[in-house]
């Protein structure tokens, strides 16, 4: 399989709906008109996805349903750091099920340690100082440790934080904090996440991606109260 063979917009949903069972071709036409993807057309107008365009929509459709980042977030993420794609030696098999082949099994960022260093620009050793505080973390993959985008994301802010003056200690205000919000945002929202009804999971997720927007609004606004003294604002 080509990673630069194109798909239609039936494939491509055929592909994912076995891990995204709510996936509909409207949804992939709103993630478009938002401009999260950009498939290429034909003369007759027709949606021809390419394999970093599947990347692109599992990646955030994983981050809607894992982590409940809203589609505004998702698109400047994607913007800065970009995705790979992964191809799956079982996508080469004769017996796929899309038009007898299936497009290619994606994911996002995955990178080793050095490979974070060579993308954020921040030495190996601050790095790995992230990872023992807690605020990096990784997944084992035989006898390296993987991260993936969010990790590059943190360390890439991390990075500028140690330019503006913070030290790696300081950055254990940001976790205690999250894992504090997290822990009362799952009391609230277990049951109706876990739900067996899909519309009742599918509300609960629009609420939570409320809640954390709404959430980021305030502790902007308090960090700027409490800051005040400092006649900065």
């Amino acid at each position: 399989m080509s990673e630069h063979e194109l798909f239609n917009i039936s494939q491509v949903c055929e592909s994912l709906i076995e891990e995204f069972p709510e996936l509909t071709v409207s949804k992939i036409r709103y993630l478009e008109s938002q401009g999260l993807v950009e498939p290429t057309r034909t003369q007759s107008g027709y949606r021809k996805f390419s394999a970093i365009d599947l990347a692109k929509l599992e990646w955030i459709l994983r981050q809607q349903r894992d982590y409940f980042v809203p589609l505004k977030v998702i698109k400047e993420r994607l913007e800065r750091t970009g995705i790979e794609v992964k191809s799956d030696n079982e996508n080469q098999k004769s017996d796929s099920k899309v038009s007898g082949n299936k497009p290619p099994v994606v994911s996002g960022i995955s990178l080793d340690i050095e490979g974070l260093s060579t993308a954020s620009g921040l030495e190996t050793e601050k790095i790995q100082e992230l990872i023992e505080l807690g605020v990096v973390k990784g997944r084992r993959v035989g006898s390296k440790e993987i991260f993936e985008g969010e990790a590059l994301l943190t360390i890439k802010s991390a990075k500028r934080l140690f330019e503006l003056g913070m030290e790696t200690r300081h950055l254990r205000m940001y976790l205690v904090a999250a894992q504090r919000e997290a822990g009362v945002i799952e009391q609230l929202f277990s049951a109706k996440t876990k739900s067996g009804d899909v519309e009742s999971r599918s509300e609960a997720k629009r609420e939570l991606d409320e809640v954390v927007i709404l959430g980021r609004e305030i502790h902007k606004c308090l960090l700027k109260l409490s800051l005040d003294g400092l006649e900065t604002w």
